[in-house]
């Protein structure tokens, strides 16, 4: 049997990913809904006006239900593509945390449980 096609994909992610249930992103001149999320980084979805540059470092926020907000999380991107063209382009694009504060960390380990079905996975959500 020849290897690559036949094998699974190997999971590079350190983190379980948990699709959003609700969730917003904000920073500079995006924002946009949260796809999905891990305690080390998450992918959203923005409508695309052409005011943000890629593959910067920055800060930004993340709003969830409740009023939950976690502020000046630390980010970087790692990709940013198109997923929708028409009269508006949507894009969807993936980051990583930069270094978060114990108190985020916390933060991020709430807002998981809070906008996704992480409960459906109890447990699973760690900071490690």
């Amino acid at each position: 049997m020849t290897e690559g096609k036949d094998e699974q994909a190997v999971e590079r992610r350190k983190h379980k990913r948990f699709k959003a249930k609700s969730g917003t992103f904000k920073a500079a001149n995006v924002e946009g809904e949260i796809i999905d999320i891990s305690m080390g980084g998450f992918a959203f979805s923005y409508l695309d006006n052409g005011d943000w540059a890629d593959e910067t470092f920055d800060i930004g926020m993340l709003l969830g239900e409740k009023d939950l907000c976690i502020e000046d999380v630390p980010f970087k991107i790692i990709s940013d593509c198109a997923i929708n063209r028409g009269l508006s382009i949507t894009r969807r694009c993936g980051v990583k945390f930069g270094k978060l504060t114990p108190k985020q960390l916390s933060q991020l380990e709430f807002y998981i449980w809070a906008n996704t079905d992480v409960a459906e996975h109890e447990g699973e959500v760690t900071a490690d």
